[in-house]
């Protein structure tokens, strides 16, 4: 299992690998686009040919109304509500979805540096643009400071026992080949179906008829699902909205994810069930036993 597992991690990476080089990260700074992403994330942005940005897209550009070194190295990244073609060329009306107004100007089409492909939540945290200093030490001791010690103790030790180190691998290898993996399919069967259970009720949300439409009744904030643009309205434990949705999911997981993943079918019913599978191969050792490769041999009357 953990081979398969190994395989399927080297395949997704060796498939990704050629678009990945081609993503450029930025991190969110301002809270102009949310919900759909927050400050302290980081977004990966894709290269794009302005004549292919539709209405709905987040893009990220220079902003047409900054001047000088302002515009040089300022990227808003905001979603596209309009296109404007004339005389004079290409042009987008962008907005952040947590603002009231458009931006103050459209953007030319030759400041369009890409398209957002994907979110990763608070990763921004872990670079220079955080400006609170005790996250930033806190980030650089747990996930430099500390792994680069023990990365450097671990090499000077295996320098130093590498004769002990390679015995000790070699008893390892000669134990793990005595022994195989027994699979329990009910015992697998059992915990899907619990994960599955648990992530439909996670996902499904309470809604509630109000007079202006749907109140969110539960405890965790909803997103609902639909066409037009932004493409959805995010309610918050008590908040109502007078409209038409697709679907309706707690927002269990960031908006942007959300949004992406209600293309597929049978959301967010699929949802559930991809989120259940994930779980419980991560947790195969529930479902697995290790035991010995014993031979049964027949020698004589007796079985040895």
């Amino acid at each position: 299992m953990r081979r398969l597992l190994s395989f399927a991690v080297i395949l997704v990476l060796l498939l990704t690998f050629p678009r990945l080089r081609t993503l450029t990260p930025l991190v969110v700074l301002s809270g102009s686009m949310e919900p759909y992403f927050n400050p302290g994330d980081m977004v990966l942005i894709e290269p794009v040919n302005a004549s292919g940005v539709q209405i709905g897209d987040v893009v990220a550009f220079h902003p047409a109304w900054a001047k000088g070194e302002e515009a040089r190295n300022t990227l808003y990244t905001h979603r596209v509500v309009g296109i404007i073609r004339n005389a004079t060329g290409l042009y987008f009306v962008t907005k952040g979805d947590n603002n009231e107004e458009n931006d103050p100007a459209p953007v030319p089409a030759q400041n369009v540096v890409g398209k957002v492909t994907i979110v990763l939540p608070y990763l921004g945290y872990m670079t220079r643009h955080n400006p609170d200093r005790r996250v930033l030490l806190a980030v650089y001791v747990l996930f430099i400071l500390l792994p680069g010690i023990y990365i450097l103790v671990s090499t000077l030790r295996e320098l130093s026992e590498r004769p002990v180190v390679a015995r000790r691998k070699e008893r390892l290898q000669l134990i793990s080949s005595r022994y195989s993996r027994l699979v329990f399919p009910k015992k697998a069967l059992s915990i899907f179906i619990g994960f599955l259970l648990f992530f439909t009720v996670l996902l499904t949300p309470r809604l509630d008829s109000a007079r202006d439409g749907f109140a969110n009744g539960g405890k965790l904030p909803v997103l609902l699902i639909s066409g037009g643009v932004p493409g959805y309205v995010y309610l918050n434990p008590g908040d109502s909205c007078a409209c038409n949705y697709t679907y309706a999911v707690n927002a269990v997981l960031p908006v942007q994810w959300l949004v992406l993943l209600s293309g597929i079918p049978l959301f967010p019913r699929s949802l559930a069930l991809l989120l259940a599978l994930l779980s419980t191969l991560m947790l195969y050792p529930l479902w697995t036993s290790r035991f010995p490769n014993v031979e049964v041999k027949r020698h004589g009357p007796r079985f040895i």
